[in-house]
């Protein structure tokens, strides 16, 4: 997993894309439980997936990738 993060770091799509595939279903599940319906979350996840890969160069690797993408999600849901 580690590679894969840097690799998107490093602008390479195909990582990102694998990304998105590893979390995707996770993500829109956690923020289903948090949102009023599948529109919602659906609009929810897009918004967690956009905002980490512009913000996936200040992603230092500190926690582990899924926490800080988790905490995306909280932060787009509570917004």
């Amino acid at each position: 997993m580690d590679q894969l993060v840097e690799n998107a770091r490093r602008g390479d799509k195909a990582a990102a894309n694998q990304l998105i595939e590893s979390f995707y279903e996770r993500i829109y599940a956690f923020l289903r439980r948090l949102a009023a319906n599948d529109a919602d979350a659906a609009d929810l996840t897009q918004d967690t997936f956009v905002r980490a890969w512009k913000a996936l160069g200040s992603f230092r690797g500190q926690a582990r990738f899924s926490t800080w993408i988790y905490r995306i999600a909280v932060n787009v849901c509570l917004n």
